[in-house]
């Protein structure tokens, strides 16, 4: 979709929705993971655990753990993605004086 702004050729798309959820996204998915672990936790009766009631909750901490590196890349790459075509769609540069070709 061309722009009628001959200084600005295209106008936002995708991009432009998509930025003001990534601190939101960033937000839920860091701390989303955490829900479960932290029930468990509270919820664990008094005194000490056996070894599999550690090893299960070793293995959800982990999980939490993954999911949270793999929300915080993906929100990474969108954002990262995001910023590179906002740039590529930015107002033109010309070097010399000359006026920008009208179409």
């Amino acid at each position: 979709m061309r722009s009628p702004d001959p200084f600005r050729p295209v106008q936002p798309g995708l991009e432009a929705r998509l930025t003001p959820w990534l601190i939101p996204a960033y937000l839920a998915g860091v701390l989303l993971p955490w829900v479960g672990p932290l029930w468990l936790a509270l919820t664990s009766p008094p005194g000490p655990p056996a070894v599999r009631v550690l090893q299960t909750r070793q293995v959800i901490d982990m999980m939490a753990v993954g999911l949270t590196m793999f929300d915080a890349s993906a929100v990474f790459t969108v954002a990262l993605g995001c910023m590179i075509v906002t740039l590529m769609k930015a107002r033109p540069r010309y070097a010399d004086s000359m006026e920008p070709p009208a179409e």
